[in-house]
């Protein structure tokens, strides 16, 4: 396996190396929306005294970074582009190998995200210092960010494919996507963050796996979490990984028994 990695690594920066524009607009697109909603949110502590709840400008500030920088490590979009390897028939050949296609996903995904990183850190530096971004974390929520981000991606990165798992029984698997990433945008901590979402909204939040995916490593990162309060958080990412891979097993066993494509 360290063999096929270290092969598909290799493919994929080279891959990767020839699309600079593309790469360019990526990094835009995924400073842009963080950067609107801490504008928006900015605007509406200034227009209330200089807060809203526990949150002001500097916390704000702090927050969509540290979102910016989880959104980006974590993020995956396998939902979406499953659909055209089972409707062109390009997952046949895919099957036939000796590694599971979830493989080459997750070379892509590390070797895009390594690409991209290099130019989002300046233009994040340059907001925190723009907007006095104010990092409250002790030493040891920056060494659990580590494991809670690698959790969060993890979580993302089934549930997509749980969701792309559709395109077996279905043609277009884009609006099912698009359904999942609505949710996701309210309860991960993406419009709001979680701790300002009213009291129902926050146990919906949590009940469900879309605030372990984002909106968990963006506070721990921040210093929003006391040490058991991580803990706990940790120990719910864990469990929905868990969830997410059990299920990832039973959708992809049944899928491959329905599947049909060209060349299938």
């Amino acid at each position: 396996m360290i063999g096929a990695y270290r092969a598909l690594f290799v493919a994929g920066f080279q891959n990767a190396s020839q699309y600079r524009v593309q790469l360019f607009l990526y990094v835009f697109f995924s400073v842009l929306r963080p950067i609107i909603f801490l504008a928006a949110w900015v605007a509406v502590a200034q227009a209330r005294g200089g807060s809203v709840g526990t949150f002001g400008v500097a916390d704000f500030a702090a927050y969509y970074i540290a979102l910016t920088i989880v959104l980006h490590l974590a993020l995956a979009w396998d939902a979406y582009e499953f659909e055209f390897l089972v409707r062109q028939g390009r997952l046949s050949p895919l099957l036939l190998r000796p590694l599971h296609p979830i493989h080459y996903a997750v070379v892509n995904n590390i070797v895009w995200k390594l690409f991209t990183i290099a130019a989002l850190v300046p233009v994040l530096a340059l907001t925190a210092i723009t907007f006095g971004a104010r990092f409250e974390g002790e030493p040891w929520h920056y060494a659990l960010f580590v494991p809670s981000l690698v959790l969060g991606a993890a979580i993302r990165f089934l549930f997509g494919w749980i969701v792309a798992t559709a395109a077996f029984w279905i043609t277009r698997v884009s609006s099912v996507s698009t359904f999942f990433d609505r949710i996701q945008f309210i309860f991960s901590g993406q419009i709001a963050p979680l701790a300002l979402l009213p009291g129902a909204l926050q146990v919906i939040a949590y009940a469900m796996p879309f605030a372990y995916m984002f909106g968990v490593p963006v506070d721990i990162l921040r210093g929003a979490t006391t040490f058991e309060q991580t803990l706990l958080l940790l120990a719910g990412q864990v469990f929905w990984v868990a969830v997410c891979y059990l299920a990832l097993q039973v959708a992809w066993s049944r899928g491959l028994r329905q599947y049909s494509g060209v060349g299938a």
